[in-house]
């Protein structure tokens, strides 16, 4: 089901997270659920669910729809969702859509990006929060 990607080739990328010790989902693989585990993992075939784990790369042959949790991030494939990594690399074969919340940021020209920014890691307030944060501090004013 996974494999451990042990070929050192001349496709690899400049990526520290496409390395000896990462997990790998073969571009023969399509997943419908949610994945956590520790250390690197490249996806190379789709995945419709969310991934968190501590570097993740999505290829160019990648897909994946749902939310990514994880310190570092390369992304080079297709991805609908939200981002929460400390570093993102977007790569020129890239298509995005979503938002990407982040500390570190870089993207190479040529990515297709439809996408909203966010410095940093927390989740923006949502409408109704927002609505409700100012009703506490209209109520408060008022005593």
């Amino acid at each position: 089901m996974f494999s451990r990607d042990s070929n050192n080739n001349n496709n690899e990328t400049k990526s520290s997270i496409r390395n000896s010790d990462a997990s790998v989902i073969g571009t023969e693989m399509q997943i419908n659920g949610n994945i956590k585990c520790q250390g690197s993992l490249v996806l190379k075939g789709t995945v419709k669910g969310n991934i968190e784990c501590d570097e993740i790369s999505v290829t160019d042959e990648g897909v994946l729809k749902g939310s990514v949790k994880a310190q570092d991030t390369v992304i080079s494939g297709k991805f609908e969702g939200e981002i929460y990594s400390d570093s993102i690399s977007i790569e020129s074969t890239a298509n995005i859509k979503g938002g990407i919340h982040y500390n570190k940021f870089q993207a190479e020209p040529g990515a297709k990006l439809e996408i909203e920014l966010n410095v940093g890691l927390e989740k923006p307030p949502t409408k109704t929060q927002k609505k409700t944060n100012l009703a506490k501090s209209l109520k408060s004013l008022k005593g």
